[in-house]
């Protein structure tokens, strides 16, 4: 934890013992501000001044003091992608799908830092690819952006997220056309919505200069400005829920905790497996309660914010995959149902998960067909063949 987060995390402490202090002294008067069972209602800071698109790095969700102090419940509102405290303004934005370059010649990648949901799975060969799903920040610098399988589409459709990407496989340009998902592709909006980066961190294990085929940019402001010039949907419908999650907070996490059967087991160190070549690997931090990902080089680096890469719930999905052609790409079962694990706060459990069409949303289960519920985190979604092994350690 840096200096300025332990400055928050003081500073929220000292406000806590304060509020304390004065109901005490008030006599439970009505003049103290509303409690409800253990937790604080604070303000939300206001939004950026207009003409601004995102707030700045400083206030980003995932510096928010509240991923380290779980006892503070702000008053919201509340992300349904994280359960994370979220700007008004952009509760109901709609999210961009993000397909993002995960092979190692692109590492480190920009912007993965800010995702609200990351999904992970096998493109083709051994190497994953990721999809990260953002809503609550917007990155300045997002990518190295990669080509799309028609399943990523899937993942984007879970949220009725616009779908960003660079180029495609025939398959994957098919579900595009025949499900008519609005898209922005790299290979026709280069040189306006995207730009080549090929350098590196200084701090980078990679050196030299980045292969063209991992330096392909897009961003905030560029993505801002495309979608109002052409006039596409940029919220969420009304009724928007089913393309979040569920969160429990405050008390009402505890007593879950404490009434349910759980099962599963420890979970300090998961390691998934994806290939003989790659695994990738979470490690639990009991002092944030949130896990630290990990790929074959060490900790998954941000190159904007120099940090690795935490989250506070992971989901592994358990399909049905085959390789289908030559070149080792794959067909990943993403309608229907199947099994699974949620992993957070140093335990898993299994689950159940399914999805009705390729544009429905996905749903997700504890075991007796009660619908999910996680604390308050990012999420990160491994799509892991069925006939693989998750280490729990």
């Amino acid at each position: 934890m840096d200096m300025l987060r332990r400055f928050r995390v003081l500073f929220y402490i000292g406000a806590l013992i304060a509020c304390m202090f004065a109901a005490a002294c008030s006599g439970g008067s009505d003049s103290v501000a509303d409690w409800r069972e253990g937790d604080i209602f604070i303000d939300m800071p206001s939004p950026p001044p207009s003409g601004e698109l995102d707030p700045p790095a400083a206030s980003r969700a995932e510096e928010s003091p509240f991923e380290f102090l779980p006892f503070i419940q702000p008053a919201g509102p509340f992300s349904r992608l994280t359960g994370l405290p979220i700007y008004e303004e952009y509760l109901n934005r709609r999210p961009f799908a993000a397909v993002i370059n995960n092979s190692a010649r692109a590492l480190p990648q920009s912007g993965v830092a800010s995702a609200d949901i990351i999904y992970e799975v096998l493109a083709e060969g051994d190497v994953t690819r990721l999809v990260g799903i953002f809503q609550s920040y917007i990155p300045e610098k997002l990518g190295p952006m990669r080509s799309a399988r028609d399943y990523f589409i899937d993942f984007a459709l879970n949220h009725d997220a616009l779908f960003i990407h660079h180029g495609a496989s025939t398959s994957g340009y098919s579900r595009i056309h025949s499900l008519r998902i609005t898209n922005l592709d790299g290979m026709a909006l280069e040189g306006s919505v995207f730009w080549r980066d090929r350098t590196y961190p200084d701090w980078a294990f990679n050196s030299g200069t980045r292969p063209l085929e991992h330096s392909s940019y897009t961003g905030n402001e560029r993505l801002f400005n495309h979608i109002s010039n052409r006039g596409i949907r940029d919220y969420w419908p009304e009724d928007a829920r089913a393309y979040g999650f569920s969160f429990v907070h405050g008390s009402d996490r505890s007593q879950q905790a404490e009434s349910a059967d759980i099962g599963g087991g420890q979970a300090y160190v998961v390691t998934v497996p994806f290939s003989q070549l790659y695994a990738r690997r979470f490690v639990f931090d009991p002092e944030t309660g949130l896990y630290t990902a990990e790929n074959r080089h060490g900790l998954h680096m941000d190159a904007e914010t120099g940090e690795p890469v935490t989250v506070g719930n992971i989901l592994v999905q358990l399909t049905n995959m085959r390789v289908v052609d030559g070149v080792g790409r794959r067909a990943v079962e993403t309608v229907g149902e199947g099994t699974g694990y949620l992993i957070s706060g140093g335990r898993y459990q299994p689950v159940r998960w399914d999805k009705d069409s390729h544009t429905a949303p996905m749903r997700w289960y504890f075991p007796d067909g009660t619908p999910l519920t996680m604390p308050p985190g990012r999420v990160w979604i491994c799509v892991f063949q069925a006939s693989g092994n998750v280490i729990f350690e």
